[in-house]
């Protein structure tokens, strides 16, 4: 359902003159409004929105709209990611004061003297957020389609972001769409500017965010240095923002005890703020700390294979510990054979690890066919075969990752077939 509040209305509810109760309620609903927008967002895809807010706005008992505006924050908080629990408990904290100030606010003399007007200011106030909203969504678009009967939820939808970029551009647009409002109908000048102020910052922060081409081609510390940067920065202008309306409510001249609770609602929609944005940095931080753990055993991984050190063995009939089965190097001279017998199958040795006769002619044999593969003389360097150098190593291991792919290349001649044994001179 996407009802929008009638235009028409809105625009007789502005001849009305205004009191101090009418704009003590236009601030709490102020302050109602940043605080859902700032929780909200940590539910996800909220399909709820636009009827949350029209529950407060067309409740016809002014009475009521104080235990409203306090429900509907507890609706939204129940359903909020459980990292977010300290800010969602400072919300419920500040949703309590909402219908306490506003209960206060009602059983004024004045506040009492003044129920329609109060109900109409915030039912004006409401619309005056959609209509914000309405412009937020084409300055900042969520999809192509949008128009002017979007609705609030919209907001919220998941964007073809990644997670990261995705959780702040989520939290720029309830902020920007209400600073859009205050700049077009905030009754102080300095607000007006404020807003003007902190909606051109938003806009330029989710026009970089927003540009995937451009993000992904940062390399990924400066991805994740630029969303912790932005984070940081959404704070503060949102702690800015609500300085400033702080200030303005000692210029209203309202109730004192209804302008210090409306100061302690600020207090805790700024904590509820930084809260966010410290979980919000510490997954970012996680996500990078995981990335770099992956990244290095990749990276070990590869060096593992790179940094695979070959060294030359000599034959027993040279050497004759590589004759012995307790010799230093059997398991190295074992592989060789086993290769050989691979790439060789009508020709095999006895793979038992030991260097003789045999074996210096199969080093040979496997020399000249890797070397001409390569195109490289490689039985030279093995002097006959009695060297097993780590030029042949390499090269031999390599080829046998890759057998399926060269097979064809590999042409055996019908040979003896024969299992011969390892032998001394």
């Amino acid at each position: 359902m996407n009802r929008v509040l009638n235009f028409s209305s809105y625009q007789k509810l502005f001849e009305a003159d205004e009191t101090d109760s009418t704009k003590a309620a236009a601030q709490i609903v102020d302050l109602f409004f940043q605080a859902y927008g700032t929780i909200v967002t940590k539910i996800g895809d909220y399909k709820e929105a636009i009827e949350d807010l029209l529950a407060v706005a067309e409740e016809k008992d002014a009475a009521k709209k104080g235990q409203i505006m306090a429900n509907m924050l507890d609706k939204v908080v129940k359903k909020i990611d459980p990292a977010y629990k300290e800010s969602g408990d400072a919300i419920l904290q500040a949703a309590k004061k909402i219908k306490d100030v506003y209960d206060e606010l009602i059983s004024t003399e004045e506040g009492k003297a003044s129920l329609e007007a109060i109900n109409k200011a915030i039912y004006r106030q409401i619309l005056a957020k959609q209509q914000g909203l309405t412009t937020a969504s084409k300055d900042i678009k969520v999809d192509d389609k949008a128009n002017e009967s979007i609705s609030y939820g919209y907001l919220y939808e998941k964007n073809t972001f990644d997670d990261e970029r995705n959780t702040l551009i989520t939290k720029v647009k309830p902020l920007y769409a209400d600073v859009v409002q205050q700049a077009k109908s905030a009754t102080s000048e300095t607000i007006k500017s404020k807003s003007i102020e902190i909606a051109k910052k938003l806009k330029a922060m989710y026009e970089i965010l927003s540009d995937t081409p451009k993000f992904e081609g940062m390399k990924r510390k400066e991805r994740i240095s630029t969303i912790e940067k932005y984070n940081a920065e959404y704070e503060k202008l949102s702690l800015e923002l609500n300085d400033a309306r702080r200030k303005e409510l000692l210029k209203i001249g309202l109730d004192r005890q209804i302008t210090k609770v409306l100061e302690e609602i600020i207090k805790l929609i700024n904590t509820a703020t930084e809260k966010i944005t410290e979980v919000d940095n510490k997954k970012v931080e996680e996500e990078n700390k995981k990335s770099d753990e992956e990244n290095k055993k990749e990276e070990e991984g590869k060096d593992d294979v790179g940094e695979k050190e070959y060294t030359e063995i000599k034959s027993g009939n040279v050497e004759k510990g590589n004759l012995s089965p307790k010799g230093e190097n059997l398991d190295k001279i074992k592989a060789f054979q086993e290769s050989f017998n691979t790439l060789f199958p009508t020709e095999k040795i006895k793979a038992d690890g030991l260097y003789g006769k045999n074996t210096e002619k199969a080093i040979v044999k496997v020399a000249n066919l890797i070397g001409g593969l390569l195109g490289e003389d490689l039985a030279k360097a093995t002097e006959s075969g009695k060297k097993m150098t780590p030029e042949l190593q390499s090269a031999v291991e390599s080829y046998i990752e890759n057998k399926d792919k060269i097979k064809e290349l590999i042409s055996v001649s019908s040979g003896n077939n024969s299992e011969d044994n390892e032998t001394e001179d």
